[in-house]
């Protein structure tokens, strides 16, 4: 999968997409939703569903099968894997330290969608190397 370098610190999502992934992660409670998203440079124009193969409420794995798929897909339509999105049904949207110790595509935009205490957030981040950064994500009609 190619990566993309996050220079900038925004991350730009469809609003169609920003809800469709809020969407899939509550309709996923009380486990981890998970799955990827694509697009042109630095957005998030598309969203992939994808299984979690651990089916729990504090952690989840893609099959490497699943994101190379993905990753073909949106490359056929001109994109790229331009972030990775999970939920947290019952912590912060931050991400945990299993999530920081597991990053294998550090040049990814990592968005968490949070149900902490009834209320949904939504965090961007880059990790790199146990470093998170937070980025801006914005919100775009189109």
């Amino acid at each position: 999968m190619d990566n993309l370098d996050l220079r900038s610190a925004a991350f730009k999502i469809k609003k169609a997409v920003y809800e469709e992934m809020i969407l899939y992660c509550q309709q996923a409670l009380p486990f981890e939703a998970c799955g990827l998203l694509s697009g042109m440079r630095f957005n998030g124009t598309n969203l992939w569903k994808i299984k979690n193969e651990t089916l729990k409420s504090n952690r989840f794995s893609m099959s490497k099968e699943s994101i190379e798929l993905t990753s073909k897909n949106a490359n056929k339509m001109g994109e790229k894997i331009s972030g990775i999105f999970h939920s947290h049904p019952s912590s912060p949207a931050y991400p945990s330290s299993h999530d920081i110790g597991n990053t294998p595509y550090p040049n990814l935009a990592y968005i968490i969608v949070s149900f902490y205490k009834g209320k949904v957030e939504v965090g961007c981040f880059q990790i790199n190397e146990g470093m998170v950064t937070p980025l801006k994500l914005i919100i775009v009609e189109e």
